[in-house]
């Protein structure tokens, strides 16, 4: 058998996760300025609530179409190229945010930006599988997930100053600019003939052309519908963090925009940490002899056990418990994602991981979109406390999906063992 990349060149392939992070770092730094900013942004634009989760949903929206659109874009470039287009898409896009006028401009270039974001994450698991071998693969994954969620957390205190120092126009402009450096460096650096021996049979995006269609194969694939149930049911939880948490700490706990910044990384940087020892914790079931896909679905169990705490929210405790029981969700959320994305990685064979992906993305971000418009109905009328409550069940539920996508035999899942 061929040597892998990653087996040729295997400093190289830690190169290659670190753009990664540094990416996701972007991605989330640019995805969180409009909920940072949301205040400032609703008052001189006139945007109530209501309108506010119009927003969110524009974004997601885009970037539950984007998930298809970027497997299609990942088959016909291959992953190297296709991060170049996004990582350009949603830079240019967060800067056009700046510019808008109204809720109708501001919408389409929060459309854009969720098309763009989404192809970070198809292109990314298909790259570590190509680099990786599968004892590593969990960890590779932990570590550019983790990034993005200290991306989370740089944000509050990144964005905060820039609104206070340059206001929310330039901050759009600055954020989005950032990714023009990883552009440089990505395409500096990472060409195939300055990697090692040119080899180009032995390049991941060499060895064939476009994938083939298929996509029959893999909607007809219970495991795949299984997981992408199970991120239907915990991606909400996530967005709402993400999207809602710093206006609930603002607006019914009665932070200011500054405490808000200054105390709510703490949230997405356990969000960080939880990917990486999500990696770590399945990765050593894997070294003790575990099948890869019972390791992920052993952490996910553990997940599970532990998320429902965060319900407790909904009691209106203390602001810092308040803060904790974030923290404590975000990191084992994140446990979650990334064994849940090693689960794919592990099940399916390369050339359908990005169709595999974009059917999780689709199925979760029409289940995020529908509580988010939800989640803006309750605030304009009642109170957020409803959604902290979902946590008890999503992640017991989600758990039991994942389980049974792991038993059975399918099309795809013997062409994996063959």
């Amino acid at each position: 058998m061929a040597a892998t990349p990653g087996q040729r060149w295997p400093r190289f392939r830690w190169f290659v996760v670190a753009m990664l992070a540094a990416a996701a770092v972007l991605n989330y730094v640019d995805r969180q300025t409009l909920a940072l900013m949301a205040g400032t942004i609703q008052g001189q634009l006139r945007i109530s609530d209501v309108g506010y989760a119009t927003l969110v949903n524009a974004f997601l929206a885009a970037y539950t179409i984007g998930g298809l659109i970027s497997a299609l874009i990942v088959d016909r470039l291959g992953a190297r190229r296709s991060m170049v287009l996004f990582v350009g898409w949603w830079s240019l896009a967060s800067a056009l945010s700046g510019m808008a006028g109204n809720i109708w401009q501001l919408a389409a270039t929060r459309f854009a930006l969720g098309i763009a974001e989404a192809g970070g994450w198809i292109a990314s698991p298909k790259l570590v599988q190509e680099w990786f071998p599968n004892r590593e693969r969990a960890l590779a994954i932990g570590i550019y997930s983790s990034a993005a969620h200290f991306g989370a957390a740089l944000a509050p205190i990144l964005v905060t100053t820039l609104l206070i120092t340059v206001g929310w126009r330039a901050t759009f402009v600055v954020t989005g600019a950032i990714g023009l450096t990883w552009l440089g460096v990505w395409q500096i650096i990472y060409r195939p003939h300055r990697i090692g021996p040119v080899d180009m049979l032995a390049m991941p995006e060499q060895r064939a052309g476009p994938a083939p269609a298929e996509w029959g194969a893999v909607l007809r694939t219970r495991g795949v519908w299984l997981i992408a149930i199970g991120n239907a049911l915990t991606n909400p939880v996530w967005f709402f963090y993400l999207f809602w948490f710093p206006k609930y700490l603002t607006e019914e706990r009665g932070l200011t925009v500054a405490e808000m910044g200054r105390l709510s990384w703490v949230v997405y940087a356990s969000a960080g940490i939880g990917s990486v020892l999500g990696g770590m914790v399945s990765g050593a079931l894997v070294r003790r002899g575990m099948r890869p896909a019972r390791a992920r679905v052993a952490t996910m169990a553990l997940v599970a056990v532990i998320a429902p705490i965060g319900a407790f929210n909904a009691l209106a405790p203390a602001v810092w418990i308040s803060l904790a029981l974030g923290a404590l969700v975000a990191l084992v959320h994140t446990a979650w994602v990334t064994n849940q994305t090693a689960l794919c990685v592990d099940l399916y064979p390369g050339r359908h991981i990005g169709k595999v992906m974009a059917v999780n993305g689709i199925i979760g971000g029409l289940a995020t979109i529908v509580t988010t418009q939800l989640v803006g109905a309750l605030v304009a009328t009642m109170t957020y406390r409803p959604m902290f409550l979902v946590i008890a069940i999503a992640y017991p539920l989600g758990l039991l999906a994942a389980f049974l996508a792991t038993t059975g035999r399918s099309m795809l899942d013997r062409e994996t063992a063959t």
